[in-house]
């Protein structure tokens, strides 16, 4: 068994009242942890079963609010949250059971910022770089200081919008889609009376909370080769995995990069693709100033290039590439946002719609779950590379060139037990085949 499946040593986990007057140390009590990560999800959350021979709940007690501080000792390095920072906060205790002479029960952690999202508004104008809004908001509606500039990638277009009074974290979210990538280049062009136009380049961000705190990243920049959403033209470090259906040898380093186990969840859906136009689709829109409808054309393989996972190029027939099978309708927003009563735009590229469908679209094409070792280095938003046999007359000799390759992690569950600490993946790509 690989020794990351075994090596776990919890030190410290330490529950703080509310007036932060007493202190209690279940560590002795705890009987198995999970931390999760989904890039979906603007937090990250655990859950802790706890069991002990005097009551906790009551004890502290627990109301909601408390202060959790955990320190735990893994092969692949230290798991820590004490920090004013990072620190979690218990926001439900469930399945209390002391029928047995002992108290059975689960803690629910989240973020601070999970909390304060509940009770801030995003109230007031803003305008400018996407990614400076999103830094905007989370300095100053979320009060929080859990992210570093590289985390924030710059984004390629300017947007004026009015938080309408939404939570922060809905309206991070809702910015995504609307984001233009540097690599993307500028927006499209302004119609200027032309019937037709070409709508080019990517869009597409996702907003989440990783163990480095807060990310506002672009689909391309996250998966590409020069990784601009880490500021860099290197590759950064990928973890490799690799399935061979039994353990190597014991105490092996080689098992900590082992899979366990794994499962693809859904690999292609043709008719889903094409409802919602992701190879190919048009944007009607029209300019409420001059009155005009431009066509705006967007055929998804011409625009993705090399900003993909794999190198190999989409694999899709001219028939289906080239027809059109979604229409979209948008009105521009002339006058909306200018505050001298002209008739400028908010900003808002005309077919960002269409571009970001194509792409959150394409990079849920493959899903893939995968059971590894514990590995905390890990992260959602990273890349990791699976490789996996292929089967022929009932063995495997040659690795499978189409479904090994490189994935994006998409969830993340760190599991924390006494002989079993494992880090589960939900992984998702955008192309087929190995770099």
């Amino acid at each position: 068994m690989a020794d990351a499946v075994r090596g776990y040593k919890p030190r410290e986990f330490i529950i703080e009242s509310l007036d932060g007057a007493k202190k209690i140390d279940i560590t002795n009590s705890i009987l198995s942890i999970d931390y999760f990560e989904d890039i979906l999800k603007p937090d990250i959350s655990m859950i802790i079963q706890v069991t002990n021979s005097y009551s906790i709940v009551s004890g502290l007690p627990i109301r909601g609010g408390e202060r959790v501080y955990i320190d735990i000792e893994t092969v692949s390095g230290d798991f820590t949250i004490n920090t004013e920072q990072d620190v979690l906060y218990v926001y439900k205790v469930s399945g209390i059971d002391g029928t047995r002479m002992a108290e059975n029960f689960t803690l629910h952690l989240t973020t601070r910022e999970y909390i304060t999202n509940e009770t801030s508004r995003c109230s007031r104008r803003y305008s400018g770089k996407i990614s400076e809004s999103v830094k905007d908001i989370l300095s100053n509606v979320l009060r929080t200081e859990k992210y570093f500039d590289n985390n924030i990638e710059d984004t390629a277009n300017a947007y004026a919008f009015i938080g309408a009074m939404k939570k922060p974290f809905n309206v991070l979210t809702w910015l995504g889609p609307k984001a233009l990538s540097g690599s993307a280049g500028s927006s499209d062009a302004d119609p200027n009376g032309s019937r037709t136009e070409e709508a080019t380049g990517t869009a597409g961000f996702f907003f989440f909370e990783n163990k480095d705190g807060y990310n506002f990243k672009s689909i391309d920049g996250m998966v590409s080769k020069l990784k601009e959403s880490e500021g860099s033209s290197d590759d950064k470090k990928v973890f490799k995995y690799s399935y061979g259906g039994k353990i190597i040898k014991a105490n092996d380093v080689r098992n900590n990069y082992e899979i366990i186990n794994y499962s693809f969840e859904k690999n292609i859906d043709l008719r889903k693709s094409l409802r919602v136009g992701m190879y190919s689709n048009v944007t009607f829109f029209y300019n409420q100033d001059t009155h005009d409808v431009t066509v705006y054309k967007y055929v998804l393989k011409d625009q993705i290039k090399d900003k993909k996972l794999s190198k190999d190029p989409l694999v899709i027939s001219d028939e289906i590439s080239e027809s059109i099978s979604r229409i979209l309708v948008r009105g521009s927003d002339h006058g909306i946002m200018e505050t001298n009563g002209g008739t400028s735009t908010s900003g808002r590229s005309p077919a960002d719609q269409a571009k970001s469908l194509a792409r959150y679209n394409l990079l849920f094409t493959q899903a893939l779950n995968i059971l590894i070792p514990c590995n905390i280095k890990l992260k959602v938003g990273d890349v990791v590379y699976c490789e996996f046999p292929e089967m022929s007359s009932g063995q495997s000799k040659e690795i499978d060139s189409q479904s090994s390759g490189h994935y994006l992690i998409r969830e993340l569950r760190h599991h924390f037990s006494a002989g079993q600490n494992t880090t589960s993946l939900k992984l998702m790509r955008d192309s087929y085949g190995v770099n």
